[in-house]
This record gives structure tokens, sequence and C-alpha cells, in this order.
């Protein structure tokens, strides 16, 4: 049976959240799997039985949600997505600290409770491949052609190094607080060049590369706490700033 006719055979539904689940049942069961591109919308309408505009807002509904996303262009459509690298969280992060509802404290304690966990793990777990890797974003940081490259790269060495840790919770937690991280670092690029000693990662990496977990785990350590006060320093000006933004 191929992709396409999968959902063909699946018991008729009206219900929108009906549509909803079915799709998403598919993606957890891996009959569409990360990268995958799901039917047409007046496919998907023809299999299900239903509308178009019911399909359409339920494929609007789970790309809201991280598992999907649209792609355009030639051999543009409705993808699944890996939701890993949703960027919901550190969304959602951003607008409690601007509702006062979170710190920059709380969220620096908390990296501070599980990132130099993540590099003491990355340090008994990574392959050889993973280290190459992790090795080539340090190069691309240090190399980056402007700030905002920069702060990419930094942000993608953080959330690799938590995916070496191989404890799926810790990379999904790291990365929603990059996502924050980055987003703070970005709308204050005018005034960050002190918060993130990218030299502190030449550190942990060598620590997590000859496989010295309790050095990868307390250079970690020192690195969040010191980001923590370059952060906490700026965290008005951040919900002045963003304030700003919104009502521009």
């Amino acid at each position: 049976m191929s992709k396409k006719q999968v959902f063909a055979k699946k018991q008729k539904t009206g219900r929108f959240e009906d549509v909803v689940s079915l799709i998403k049942r598919e993606i957890l069961l891996k009959t569409y799997k990360v990268g995958d591109m799901l039917p047409r919308e007046e496919e998907l309408a023809t299999q299900l039985g239903i509308s178009r505009p019911m399909v359409r807002e339920a494929l609007a509904v789970l790309k809201t949600e991280g598992y999907l996303e649209a792609r355009r262009g030639v051999g543009g459509g409705t993808f699944v997505k890996d939701i890993l690298q949703s960027s919901q969280m550190g969304e959602l992060i951003s607008d409690l600290i601007v509702m006062d509802q979170m710190s920059i404290a709380d969220l620096c304690n908390a990296r501070l409770f599980l990132e130099p966990e993540c590099a003491r793990a990355a340090a008994l777990n990574a392959t050889p491949v993973e280290i190459r890797t992790l090795a080539k974003i340090l190069d691309k940081t240090s190399n980056a052609k402007n700030r905002v490259e920069a702060v990419e790269h930094t942000s993608d060495f953080h959330n690799y190094v938590a995916l070496c840790s191989k404890n799926i919770y810790f990379a999904m937690s790291i990365r929603a607080m990059m996502g924050f991280t980055s987003l703070f670092i970005e709308t204050l690029v005018d005034l960050n060049d002190d918060i993130h000693d990218d030299k502190a990662h030449e550190i942990i990496f060598d620590a997590i590369a000859s496989r010295n977990p309790q050095e990868a785990y307390e250079q970690m350590f020192v690195h969040v706490v010191e980001l923590k006060k370059s952060m906490c320093k700026l965290e008005a000006h951040f919900r002045e700033v963003t304030n700003n933004n919104m009502r521009e």
C-alpha cells in the first residue's frame, strides 16, 4: 500500500478533531516520517470524504503544533517536520518573560540543572561522527559573517551537545531554552557583545572530545553561570524593547 493510499483505508470522518487526530496518528506511527510529503489537500479531502477547507484547517493546526511545515516553490507542499525543531516553546518562554510570569533567572537556573548534565553525558555517549560535527559547528561560529549567523551557530552548539547526551528530554528542553536565548541575543544585538563568550564552547568541546565527563560538566556549569549574569543585567531592557516592537 502506497503512502497516498493510507488515509483512504481509514474510516471516513466528518469531525474536524478526528481529521487532526488521524493525520497526527499516521505521523506518530511513522507511516509518514520526517521529511515526507503528505498528499495534496484535494486528494486528502477525497480520501477522507470531507471538504477541502476542513483539510486545510486541520493541516494548519498541525503546522501550528509543529508536526507539519509548508514548503513553497518547485516540489513544494506539506511536509512532516522534525518536532524537535519547533520554535513554539522558545516563543512561549519569551511571552512569559515579557508578561513577567517568568524571569531570566528562572530560565537560566533550569539551564544550570540540565546543561552541565548534557555535557557530561555527551562526553560519555557522543560518537566520533558527532564529535566531528560539534567541531564543524565551532568552526562555523568562528567564521560567521555576521552576529546573527554567529548566534545561530552558537545555538546549534548547545542543541547538538544536548542531542549527544542521548536523552531526548534534555534535547527537547535545551532546544526550547536556546530558542529563547537566541531571540534574546538577537533582540539586543547592539548590546550583547559581552553576553556570550564563544571561547567557552571550545573549552567545553575539548572536554567532550577528550571523554572527560567531569570537566565537561564543570565547564558547562561555569559557562551558563556567566551567561546568566549577563542576561539578567539586560532583562528589563529586553522587556522594554519587546513591548515597543509589539506596539509598532
